[in-house]
C-alpha cells in the first residue's frame, strides 16, 4: 500500500473512534506530539515546537520539557470544535490535574510559538502573554536569529492529492505570525526555487494564527473575502495559478517582506506527510 494510503485509513479508523478527556501520556515524540494508553496520538493545541526530523534548534529541549511535564502521568484533554486533524490525531489541549498547561509551559519556556489554526475556541491570552515574556527574555526559539521573523513557514505541502494540475489548491503553504502583533501581508512576496515570485495581496494576519497559501484561484471568492480577517476562520490567500507551482521532488519557498527583507524559507524533498 501507498504511505499516503495508508495514513489515509489508519486516519480513517481513528476518526471514528470517541476522543477521551483523560489518559495517561505512554511516550512523547516531540514538544507537541504525544501518545495516550489508548494509542491515540496527540498533536496538541496553541503552540508549534521545532521539528526533530529534520533537526531544528531546541527540538530536544522542546521534548524533554514535554517528557518532563506529562510523561506516565495522567492528563485532562479538552478540545475544540475539530476533535481530529486529518491523520486521525486528537487535536487537544493537554493539563496535568493540578491545572498546569503543556502548551503554556511551553511557550514560557521558549520551547514554540503560538500556533492556532481556526476554528479555535481557546481562550490566547494566557498563552499569548507566555509568548511575550519568553521572546522579551530571549529564551530557547527566540535567542535564534530566525525567529526574530514576524511570519513562519510551518508546513510545505508541495505534492497535493492526485494530479497537482487537476487539483492545483492541493498544494499549499501553512504560514504563522510569530510576532507579538498583527501582520499586514500587502506587498509581500513568495518565491519558487528558479525565482519565479508572486505577490500576497492585502491581508491581516492576526498574532498567532495561520494562513494557507494555496496556488491556485479561489473556489469561492465572495465567500473567501468575506472571512479573510475573520479570526473565527481559516485565513486563506490564493496566488491564482492555473497550473502547479511547486516541484515535487525538490523545490524551495521564501518569503520577503514589501523591502524585499527575507522573512522565512522552506525546502521541499519529498518525506513523510508534513505534520501541521
Amino acid at each position: 500500500m501507498h504511505l499516503l494510503s495508508l495514513f489515509a485509513t489508519i486516519a480513517a479508523v481513528h476518526a471514528e473512534a470517541p476522543a477521551p478527556t483523560h489518559a495517561v501520556v505512554v511516550d512523547v515524540y516531540d514538544g507537541d506530539t504525544l501518545t495516550l494508553n489508548n494509542g491515540d496520538k496527540v498533536r496538541l493545541r496553541g503552540v508549534n515546537t521545532p521539528e526533530l526530523r529534520p533537526a531544528e534548534a531546541y527540538g530536544i529541549e522542546a521534548r524533554e520539557a514535554a517528557k518532563n511535564l506529562v510523561l506516565q502521568r495522567e492528563v485532562i484533554l479538552t478540545y475544540g470544535e475539530v476533535k481530529r486533524d486529518g491523520y486521525g490525531r486528537l487535536l487537544a489541549s493537554v493539563k496535568l490535574k493540578d491545572g498546569t498547561d503543556l502548551a503554556t509551559h511551553l511557550l514560557e519556556l521558549g520551547l514554540g510559538h503560538l500556533f492556532l489554526i481556526p476554528p479555535e475556541e481557546l481562550d490566547v491570552t494566557t498563552l499569548r502573554n507566555a509568548q511575550q515574556i519568553a521572546k522579551a527574555g530571549g529564551l530557547g526559539i527566540w535567542s535564534n536569529a530566525r525567529e526574530e521573523s514576524v511570519l513562519r513557514i510551518t508546513s510545505f505541502h508541495a505534492n497535493g492529492d492526485g494530479d497537482d494540475n487537476r487539483n492545483v489548491n492541493g498544494e499549499y503553504l501553512r504560514v504563522c505570525n510569530i510576532s507579538n502583533k498583527p501582520v499586514e501581508l500587502n506587498g509581500y512576496t513568495i518565491r519558487d526555487i528558479s525565482g519565479r515570485s508572486w505577490t500576497l495581496p492585502a491581508m491581516i494576519v492576526p498574532v498567532g494564527h495561520t494562513f494557507k497559501l494555496h496556488s491556485g484561484t479561489n473556489p469561492d471568492r465572495y465567500s473567501g473575502e468575506a472571512h479573510q480577517t475573520d479570526p473565527s476562520r481559516q485565513l486563506e490567500v490564493y496566488l491564482g495559478e492555473s497550473r502547479q507551482i511547486w516541484d515535487n521532488t525538490r523545490d524551495h519557498a521564501t518569503i520577503y517582506d514589501r523591502h524585499n527583507n527575507l522573512v522565512d524559507e522552506r525546502h521541499h524533498e519529498p518525506k513523510n506527510p508534513p505534520r501541521n
